[in-house]
This record gives C-alpha cells, structure tokens and sequence, in this order.
C-alpha cells in the first residue's frame, strides 16, 4: 500500500531528536533513548522507565509490517494526533530523559510526512520524501540499530539477576 498524503486533514506528530541516523532522518524518541541506553549512560531507573514505557508500546500499539522485515523500505512512524493523545502524554518521561542527558528533540509537526506504506487506528508508516546524510551524534551515544521486541532483557539488572 504506497498512498500519498495530499489532502489528507490529519495532523501527524512525531517526536523525535534533532540528529539523523542511518535512515537519513530525524530519530525517533525510542531510538535516541535506547541510543543512551546502548552507551550505557542510562542509570538503573531511567533504563527501567524506558523499558516498562517501551513494554508498553509494544503491547498496546500495532507493530507496523515494515518492522518484521527489518525495515527495508526505510520507514518510519507518525502518530496521528487525532487519536493519539494519550500514547504522547506517555512518552513525556522519555522526553525528560533526553532532556536530563542533552539531547536535543522537537515534536514535529506534518499533514505530510511522506509516502504511506503502514496505516493504523493511532499511527502511519511513512517513506520520507528527503532523505540526508546522518548528522554527529551526541556526545557519548552509540548509533546502532535497534532491535524488536522488548529490550529489558539487555538491562543492567537483567545481569545482576533482578
């Protein structure tokens, strides 16, 4: 399914760091978390929250199809802003943690981001129409691709059996 948005009267949002990864495109939110997380900058309890609010995603969002195959179209993920209120209010503690670690984010804001190929009650599935090179990271975070699935089990106290 390869739609494009013009006239579309939904506003989309995703929340995102002001660096681009691999895709050519701003990361989202749960990639520059676990970016920290994989750089071991997290504490305990931050790596905690991130993992019980990504458990939470996981359970209660569909997985859009590009994900099963490794994401080979290059896509990525806006929450339609008309029916997902609560899942951003959700992701205000993650917004705190880049925040306490220096990372830069925005909620950007589109009627069209891209080239549909996902589509959902809460989210879509875009292509972009841009694509750059990735920018510096941060300061002490490791780029790196992100796995499906919960994470908990790459935790600090999933090797100090708690």
């Amino acid at each position: 399914m390869l739609t494009a948005m013009s006239g579309s009267q939904e506003t989309f949002v995703r929340l995102q760091a002001t660096y681009r990864g691999r895709l050519g495109v701003e990361v989202g939110i749960f990639v520059a978390v676990d970016h920290l997380r994989r750089a071991d900058r997290l504490t305990e309890e931050e790596e905690e929250l991130y993992f019980d609010i990504d458990d939470w995603f996981n359970e209660e969002l569909p997985n859009p199809t590009f994900y099963e195959g490794d994401n080979t179209v290059g896509a990525v993920t806006w929450f339609k802003k008309s029916t997902s209120e609560e899942m951003l209010k959700r992701l205000e503690p993650l917004c705190k943690v880049l925040d306490k670690h220096g990372v830069k984010w925005v909620a950007a804001e589109s009627s069209d981001p891209g080239t549909v190929v996902y589509e959902d009650e809460f989210q879509v599935g875009v292509i972009p129409y841009e694509r750059f090179d990735p920018t510096p990271m941060p300061q002490n975070v490791v780029l790196g691709p992100t796995t499906a699935g919960s994470k908990r089990h790459f935790g600090k106290r999933a090797g100090s059996g708690g």
